[in-house]
């Protein structure tokens, strides 16, 4: 199957003003038309790989952007996996060949992936992408990645498709293994609004969340509430009341509460959150914790 190279218009656009060579690490003369295609992580499917492990709900969605225009040249997708090692090699391997029908959803089998590469499962350091491979009806191939350029299309970001910018790849880093179980019990907390660090104590209310009593240095009046989403190793924080406002300001100010989102670290058993510190009467900005 011939390879060809797809540039965008504002790369194109650049070299007319740049006065580009032919010494460019791709033939420019094999430069034409593509498909342009949309993808990003399936709604509810996991966002993080973690090490030594296969197992989990792993899907990409993909869609024509319906002002593409004419795609009656295309022929069909290619699911293209690039992973990227601890030592910052990256290379890419065809995971599902001949995808049509859109917008599709495609499932990914991440044993049979990492196998594709020669490996048996994700290692820490490493990052896998997904990005697709566009095959014309003619047999042209047009990578969405290659050595010389990088991700195709990343010019085309600020396009809009479904009220959200335009995704060329879909990221999933390696992380260690969540297990909420580590992250209860008596713990440090890094507290930017005391400029200090102090214990708390962390209980376990479900999978999904965990309580933090202690906080303020135990003038918080009750736990704080943080939710995990452990498809994303990310956590947020709804917004609640913690401490009565007489405690440190007397009647002026009432209802002092945090709400925010970070992120929780498998790996070094931190969780990581910026929270915004309001009170009925304002707000005293952002709020930096770390809990370990």
């Amino acid at each position: 199957m011939k390879r060809i190279y797809l540039l965008t218009l504002a790369a194109a656009a650049l070299c007319a003003f740049a006065g580009c060579k032919k010494e460019l690490p791709y033939p420019i003369d094999e430069v034409k038309r593509g498909v342009l295609i949309d993808i990003v992580r399936a709604p509810g499917s996991d966002g993080v790989l973690a090490a030594g492990e296969t197992t989990g709900s792993y899907k990409v969605k993909l869609t024509i952007p319906e002002y593409q225009g004419d795609y009656s040249s295309l022929s069909h997708a290619q699911l293209l996996a690039v992973l990227t090692n601890a030592q910052g090699t990256t290379t890419s391997r065809v995971a599902v060949d001949n995808i049509t029908g859109f917008p599709k959803e495609v499932d990914v089998n991440i044993a049979d992936v990492y196998g594709k590469f020669g490996l048996t499962a994700p290692a820490l350091g490493e990052v896998l992408y997904f990005t697709t491979n566009v095959v014309l009806k003619n047999g042209d191939l047009i990578p969405g990645w290659s050595e010389y350029m990088g991700f195709n299309n990343r010019a085309f970001s600020g396009w809009k498709v479904d009220d959200r910018a335009y995704s060329y790849n879909v990221r999933y880093p390696v992380a260690c293994p969540l297990d909420v179980d580590d992250f209860v019990g008596e713990k440090t907390i890094d507290d930017e609004w005391w400029e200090d660090s102090y214990p708390v104590t962390v209980s376990k209310r479900s999978e999904t969340e965990l309580a933090v009593s202690g906080l303020f240095e135990g003038d918080a009046d009750n736990d704080l509430i943080i939710t995990i989403d452990p498809t994303t190793h990310t956590v947020s924080i709804a917004k609640q009341v913690l401490v009565v406002a007489d405690k440190w300001w007397g009647a002026g100010y009432t209802n002092f509460s945090l709400a925010g989102s970070g992120t929780i670290d498998a790996c070094d058993g931190k969780i990581t959150f910026s929270a915004t510190a309001t009170v009925d009467q304002g707000s005293f900005g952002a709020v930096a914790f770390t809990i370990y």
